[in-house]
């Protein structure tokens, strides 16, 4: 139990305390003293200062804080500056000393480039009868050895030995082709040059260089083969045309004819003697006489 005991002449004190206080608040502005309106003219520019300096600096209106993460990215690369100019010796040292060390890890000879032309040639379908390296010549990158080979294969794997020839380590470049053909084939006799510093181009870079344009449609044909003539109604004298060549553009195409008179071209709607040429497209031409059509084509080679 506890006893609380009040005093009136303290509350009474109280009381009037706050009454005097609040009639001193009331007074009219114009009875103010000037002691009273300097304190509240301080009171009321400090908290509008203070005010003003936090929402200055909470939106960061002079760029403060922009400054610091500026001047914080820009120590840190300036730390990593430092630390690739430290480096920068022992990455000249390793750069002078590179050449000598591919030079003697990877040692290529001409038992190297007849190795990797036997297993193109065995992989290309391509029977060599003859490989004879040659001595070397030039220095640093043009560095070459001659290689002479001799084969017998066709057309079609032939073009797939050469083209078989981006796809090695070394640059190897044939120079000198000659092709003839007998009853067995085709004879080939070939001058390759290696270049054992450089390195052929990639199968991205060479498809894209070989790849044709849109305005031209391109077909290989073997210029060995012997052309097909498919007749429908009468066959005629068959020998007396030869399809030897085609070119076609995106509207127009022109054949080139071997004829008893000579080598002739002819486009499509055109009178070939007592035929007319109907159509031309990519794989040959077809001859209309009256009711007889034949067609002539051309051999694929790729």
């Amino acid at each position: 139990m506890s006893t609380t005991f009040f005093e009136p002449n303290g509350a009474a004190h109280v009381s009037a305390g706050f009454s005097r206080w609040v009639k001193r608040v009331r007074v009219p502005l114009a009875a103010w003293s000037g002691r009273r309106r300097r304190l509240v003219a301080a009171t009321l520019a400090a908290l509008v200062f203070g005010l003003g300096a936090y929402g200055w600096n909470a939106a960061d209106l002079a760029g403060l804080a922009a400054s610091r993460a500026a001047l914080a990215a820009s120590t840190q690369r300036l730390a990593e500056a430092r630390r690739a100019l430290a480096q920068l010796p022992s990455l000249r040292r390793a750069a002078a000393a590179w050449p000598a060390t591919a030079s003697t890890s990877v040692s290529w000879s001409s038992a190297d480039d007849v190795r990797i032309v036997s297993e193109l040639a065995t992989q290309s379908g391509v029977a060599l009868l003859a490989v004879e390296p040659g001595a070397a010549s030039g220095e640093g990158v043009e560095r070459m050895r001659a290689l002479q080979l001799t084969a017998r294969t066709d057309f079609v794997h032939l073009m797939a030995f050469f083209q078989g020839l981006v796809q090695l380590p070394v640059l190897i470049v044939p120079v000198d082709v000659t092709i003839k053909q007998d009853g067995k084939g085709l004879a080939v006799a070939a001058t390759l040059q290696v270049y054992d510093a450089l390195r052929p181009a990639s199968g991205t870079d060479a498809a894209r260089a070989d790849e044709p344009d849109d305005d031209e449609d391109l077909v290989f044909f073997d210029p060995f083969a012997r052309p097909r003539i498919v007749a429908s109604g009468e066959a005629g004298d068959t020998a007396q045309l030869r399809l030897v060549g085609l070119l076609r553009e995106r509207s127009r195409g022109l054949a080139l004819l071997d004829t008893p008179d000579g080598t002739t071209t002819v486009t499509a709607g055109q009178q070939l003697g007592v035929e007319r040429v109907t159509q031309l497209d990519a794989l040959g031409i077809t001859l209309t006489n009256g009711g007889a059509t034949r067609t002539l084509t051309l051999a694929e080679a790729s």
